[in-house]
């Protein structure tokens, strides 16, 4: 008994090649849509802890005044901007006071950021007392 074979050529149909290519070009895409999407993540967890590590130094420099009254009337604004700490793009520094005559004295340290047109902030309060 012989058995009779429909396909008689070797090697791959053009179908068969482009599906194949069809399918490695996804795998691909998918490879790199994981990269760039880890590059803008790594990022973003960067500016995150550069922005909490600002507050937390111009939480610690506000601690480090000897009065309530000095804390108030500083500029604090100014000083970061003379301290260096801005340093992400487009970062703004806020400092706000719940109610200045307080004891303890409520602080919020906000710092802003913009980067790839998406903006940011983060927001540490702490109660000072003197």
């Amino acid at each position: 008994m012989k058995i009779i074979s429909l396909r008689t050529a070797n090697g791959l149909s053009l179908a068969e090649l482009l599906i194949s290519v069809f399918v490695l070009s996804i795998g691909i895409l998918s490879v790199l849509l994981f990269y760039t999407n880890t590059i803008t993540s790594v990022q973003y967890a960067r500016d995150m802890t550069l922005a909490t590590t600002h507050g937390e130094y111009l939480l610690e420099e506000i601690q480090t005044r000897s009065s309530l009254a000095n804390i108030t009337d500083t500029n604090w604004v100014a000083w970061g901007g003379e301290a260096g700490l801005n340093t992400l793009p487009n970062e703004s520094i806020d400092v706000t006071f719940a109610d200045t005559t307080a004891d303890p004295l409520e602080v919020t340290t906000t710092i802003n950021w913009v980067r790839n047109e998406r903006e940011s902030n983060i927001s540490l309060t702490t109660h000072i007392t003197k």
